[in-house]
């Protein structure tokens, strides 16, 4: 409570009674690094007292520690203020603090104390604790590992700092110290969170965890944050969907394992797994449109993360059992902390440009009223490019949070937007975040509640990755080079035979559904609005010193409605004249609880983590609407106005409920802090093995693990090493069956039962992957250099299949658990910390191996379930052939084989040149292995200099190796408008057998149909490109009087050059984040260069 000085003296005047208060009143207190002003509003909780004092004499922010067991008032006053000149009266349940003028006169002057704390690397650290022996007079020191104080000469400091060595200096007439903390080898070693959120220490692991901080992520922001760890985590692959700003990711970790079912990680925010709401829509040959945040991570603000692990093993993720089969993704968020109101604010803002294009010929026009660009050399070169087309695209994100708290409660709140407009007109996407969390210890050391509630709101428009249809880039980048498409951005007239408006574009579709680009981005609008919230609630009781119980729940809703909206006088592939109409409405719901006992007992040499507990999944999926062509009212988007007799209307309406109970153990055992023992298992029960002979037991997973710490047992200082472990693991973990084949379903449409799709599959077995890695942990040269590799090698059985049944077994297709993937690899991470002179550097090479092939498709002695005869099946097509594009699953070969057709060959690999007329023919019928879209290998360089305030940080990756195909470039040559067709030109045409044959002839053919001879378009996908960059400077505190704290604004960068790359795309996204289609280019948007700045700083 604070008063000013003349209602102080008022009110010592009038209090008089006795000290019987103090007299009868204990106080247990302990705070460390505690301002004044903390201590005595600690003390005024837990009592009954009220300070009176004046804060302008009283200097109530200055740091002290104190600990009394006594409890007694005037033994806390004595130790906070002693070596002050503050004086204290303690009448009744007043506290009254003046100055003592007797005081002020000193035996001994006070220096003034500057000093910086760095490490034995010269890196500054934040955070120490310099204190006066015997008395409470201290100081922390800042982001640059500054301090100042004051203190008698001669007196003594005490440095303290957790993982260092305490050291002990006098105080001289020398007023400026340089204090170097020495590492504590006793010390425990870091702590990082595995699975189901357990907390354990690094060198106990027996499997590879890799662990980023919140900077990894927000130093230069993505509206998907999963995209900032590319090129940052060893043995991840992360794809960019290509659709632009708020696009989903794909992320596969040691490769793919599933022939026909998921292979994208799974994410786990707090502990608790998020369910993935995926579609599992592949990219098509006509359209891909992108969900978005449909994953359940995307949409999360970064700057509410606090940590992240990530899990590539199946021995890590093996207590998630068939939901942790493809690695594991563990987001910690922040909570409140205890102290005074601390916000938090940053801004990033970018301006994003197209990446990589198809080059374009602006030399050869077109012939009069045709469309393609295979007339006469201009005499002037067209001015008009297709990049014209794009528009600048921008990005804002503003963050905002505040958090504040005691020692018995803590809050935290944020908000946050991003606001973004992509490179096409009217791709936009816009996100808004709400986070409340509440940390509260209810029983004071014994049980602690922690709620969180979230709300996020999505906004997305027009995003599509590729595809033939609603694509504006199709009409853009075959434009006759001879036109000018600036005629054309007036894109609809009016028609006074109809009344209304009509697209303009004379050159009709051309076979390929072509419309006016400004009329696709501006009246075929694709609309996407998601609504989610969650709640998240977890109690941990602490029941004695090595046992708590925690118990968890979390309930995550979203309501998503999509339309899309084509006006009159569109195609008449997708609209009637009037148009089309399509309005849909997705609620899903997903409950997650689990409780579990942890247990953690030490006893001489040995110590056991066991964790016990059981868990349980809940989620629905309901999907309602229609779709149709309008009937009466050009424009009017309405179910009133939908032709409901069209063979175009379709009512929609699907879901599913699935549910699913576990049970699961964790048991390690220590020895002497240098030997670890781990195992795990998980039992899961799952509503989709219903009606087979499982359902009852479930199906069981498992793991185990050793490893040890050599030199706990050995000193290799000599060797220059100072820290050793070696580790393996085996374990067995799976993918959940697929819902609703193990009983007789009958499908219902128009009012009719339809033919049965598939015989009840009650044989059926979750996929199971078995897995095996060695891994090695290595620091080098007093920490200089830090190692971490892992060999893996996986085995995945008991695959889905599906194959056609004959009209006459009554059946449509039937199930079989066959198949076996390989997948074996290296991933590795290679740390530097040091100085360069005064430069502080941090580095991070991360390495990517990964071979995958099909050991069997089905076994030799497997027999068709209606005729009993043998199967022979030597390939599977897990899609129809693309144009003259597919993918062939066969044994020996990869999940990632892409095959392709070609010009007509003899057997001689000549070119077939019919005799008579001197043409060349495709041939559709013999298809060829382009290679496998697959990387050999993948690395990443992290960088980060800093230096006076200064930072700067770069990361260069590199995809080495895999093909990939562009139909784009194929039809580009077909029409005449790349690079490639001027050239030929140029050099008199195209020799085909050792003979001249003119470029429009030749490429008229290779690029013949909707996707040419792709043979002749495949491409390396090895690049190399600088991916992030920043340059940033911290202000110092100082500079604001300490009212605001690590301000820095830096310049960023994404994508701002590609070292090297050959194909005619950017090889690092992609249409579909499933598990094929890579690799396939087909009118592809283009990535995104961006350049921005960002702001950040606390208060």
């Amino acid at each position: 409570m604070r008063i000013s000085l003349v209602l102080l003296f008022a009110v010592i005047l009038q209090l008089s009674a006795e000290n019987s208060y103090a007299q009868r009143t204990r106080i247990a207190i302990s705070m460390s690094n505690a301002t004044i002003e903390q201590v005595l509003n600690k003390i005024e909780e837990m009592s009954e007292y009220v300070f009176l004092y004046n804060d302008k004499t009283i200097q109530t922010d200055r740091v002290v520690s104190v600990s009394n067991k006594s409890g007694k008032i005037l033994d806390i006053l004595s130790e906070i203020f002693q070596g002050t000149n503050i004086a204290y009266t303690v009448v009744d349940k007043q506290i009254i603090l003046s100055t003592n003028k007797i005081q002020v006169v000193q035996q001994n002057p006070l220096i003034q104390i500057k000093g910086v704390v760095k490490d034995t690397k010269g890196e500054p650290l934040i955070g120490v604790n310099i204190k006066v022996k015997g008395s409470t007079v201290g100081a922390i020191t800042d982001m640059d590992g500054q301090f100042t104080l004051q203190a008698e000469r001669n007196a003594v400091l005490e440095v303290s700092y957790i993982g260092y060595t305490q050291q002990e200096l006098k105080v001289t007439d020398n007023p400026n110290l340089a204090i170097v903390m020495v590492e504590d080898n006793q010390v425990l070693s870091e702590v990082v969170v595995t699975a189901l959120g357990i907390k354990r220490e690094t060198k106990s692991l027996t499997y590879n965890v890799q662990e980023m901080k919140a900077a990894d992520l927000t130093s230069v922001k993505d509206a998907n944050f999963i995209n900032s760890l590319a090129g940052k985590v060893a043995g991840v692959t992360i794809n960019q969907n290509a659709s632009g700003i708020g696009g989903s990711a794909r992320v596969v970790m040691r490769g793919t394992k599933s022939l026909f079912g998921g292979n994208n990680a799974l994410y786990v925010v707090d502990g608790i797994p998020l369910a993935d709401m995926r579609s599992n829509q592949e990219a098509n040959f006509y359209e891909s449109p992108d969900g978005g945040d449909s994953d359940g991570i995307s949409g999360i603000n970064p700057d509410d993360i606090e940590s992240m692990s990530v899990l590539t093993g199946a021995a890590a993720a093996a207590l998630y059992g068939t939901q942790g089969a493809n690695g594991v993704i563990l987001v910690t968020t922040k909570k409140g902390e205890e102290g005074k109101l601390r916000v938090s604010y940053s801004n990033d803002t970018q301006f994003m440009s197209p990446f990589v294009m198809p080059e374009f010929q602006n030399t050869y026009g077109s012939p009069e009223e045709t469309f393609s660009s295979w007339g006469a050399k201009m005499n002037t070169p067209s001015s008009w490019e297709p990049k014209d087309f794009f528009q600048t695209g921008f990005s804002e994100t503003n963050s905002l949070s505040l958090s504040a708290g005691n020692s018995r409660n803590q809050t935290y709140f944020s908000a946050a937007s991003t606001n973004a407009r992509g490179i096409i007109p009217h791709n936009t996407y816009n996100r808004y975040n709400f986070t409340l969390r509440n940390t509260t210890e209810l029983i004071k050391d014994k049980l602690t509640l922690d709620m969180s509630a979230s709300y996020i709101m999505t906004n997305n428009n027009n995003m599509l990755s590729q595809g033939q249809y609603h694509n504006p880039l199709v009409p853009l980048y075959l434009f006759p080079r001879g036109d000018d498409m600036n005629k054309y951005k007036v894109f609809e007239r009016y028609n006074p035979e109809l009344y209304y408006d009509t697209q303009f574009w004379p050159y009709k579709e051309q076979g390929l559904g072509m419309q006016n680009p400004y009329w696709i981005t501006n009246r075929e609008n694709f609309a996407n609005k998601k609504s989610r919230y969650t709640f998240t609630a977890s109690a941990n009781y602490k029941v004695t010193e090595w046992l708590n119980i925690v118990g968890r729940l979390r309930v995550d809703n979203s309501n998503d409605t999509y339309t899309r909206k084509i006006s009159a006088s569109s195609s008449t592939l997708f609209a009637s004249e009037f148009g089309n109409y399509m309005n849909m409405k997705t609620e899903y719901k997903n409950t997650y609880g689990d409780v579990m006992a942890q247990i953690n007992k030490r006893w001489k040499d040995w110590g056991i983590n066991a964790n016990v507990g059981g868990s349980f999944t809940d989620q629905t999926n309901e999907v309602i609407g229609y779709e149709g062509h309008l009937l009466t009212v050009p424009n009017l988007f309405s179910y009133s106005n939908i032709d409901r007799n069209g063979a175009q209307t379709k009512p929609i309406q699907s879901g599913y409920h699935d549910n699913s109970q576990a049970v699961f153990a964790t048991f390690q055992l220590a020895y002497k802090s240098w030997a670890f023992l781990d195992l795990t298992g998980r039992n899961d029960w799952y509503s989709s093995l219903a009606f087979t002979k499982n359902k009852n037991k479930g199906f069981f997973y498992y793991s185990a693990g050793l490893s040890t710490v050599i030199t706990e047992m050995a000193d290799l200082s000599k060797a220059g090493i100072s820290f050793l472990k070696l580790r393996a693991s085996y374990s067995e973990v799976g993918n959940a069956p697929v819902r609703y084949v193990t009983s007789a379903t009958y499908e219902l449409d128009g009012g009719k039962l339809q033919t049965l799709p598939n015989i009840p599959a009650t044989f059926l077995k979750p996929e199971r992957t078995k897995a095996f890695e060695l891994g090695a942990n290595i620091r080098m040269f007093h920490d200089l250099l830090n190692l971490d590799v892992t060999y893996y090698n996986t085995n995945t059985y008991n695959q889905f299949f599906t194959f056609t049944m004959p009209p006459s077994s009554g059946y449509n297709q039937y199930y079989v658990n066959a198949g076996k993937v390989n997948n074996w690899g290296i991933e590795a991470s290679l740390g530097v910390k040091t100085k360069l002179g005064p430069v502080n550097w941090r580095s991070n090479l991360t390495f990517t191996m990964n071979r995958n092939e099909i050991k069997e498709l089905l076994p030799k002695d497997m027999r068709n379930p209606v005729t009993g005869a043998l199967m022979n099946v030597k390939e599977i097509e897990p899609f129809s052939p693309q144009g003259s594009y597919k993918m062939i699953l066969k044994e020996g070969g990869t999940m990632n084989d892409i095959y392709v057709t070609g010009l007509a060959i003899d057997h001689q690999g000549n070119v077939k040149v019919n005799p008579q007329t001197g043409a060349i023919s495709t041939d559709p019928l013999t298809w060829i292995k382009a290679g496998s879209n697959a990387p050999r290998f993948n690395w990443g360089w992290n960088n980060s200099f800093s230096y006076a305030g200064f930072n700067l940080g770069f990361l260069i990756d590199a995809r080495i190796g895999g093909v990939g195909v562009s139909a784009t470039q194929a039809l580009m040559d077909r029409f005449g408008t790349s690079t490639t067709t001027a050239i030929a030109r140029d050099n008199g045409g195209v020799m085909v057998n050792g003979h001249m044959m003119t470029a429009k002839d030749y490429y008229s053919v290779v690029g013949s149909g909707s996707t040419g001879a792709l043979a002749h378009y495949t491409y390396s996908m090895t690049n190399v490109r600088l991916r992030e960059l920043s340059l940033g400077y911290t202000f110092p505190t100082e500079w604001f009087n300490n009212a605001i704290n690590n301000l820095t604004v830096s310049l960023i960068g994404k994508n701002l050059f590609m070292f090297h790359n050959k194909a005619p795309f950017d090889p690092e996204i992609t249409a579909s984040t499933g598990t094929y289609y890579q690799g396939f280019d087909y009118f592809m948007q283009p990535s995104l260069r961006s350049i921005g700045f960002s702001v950040k700083f606390q208060y």
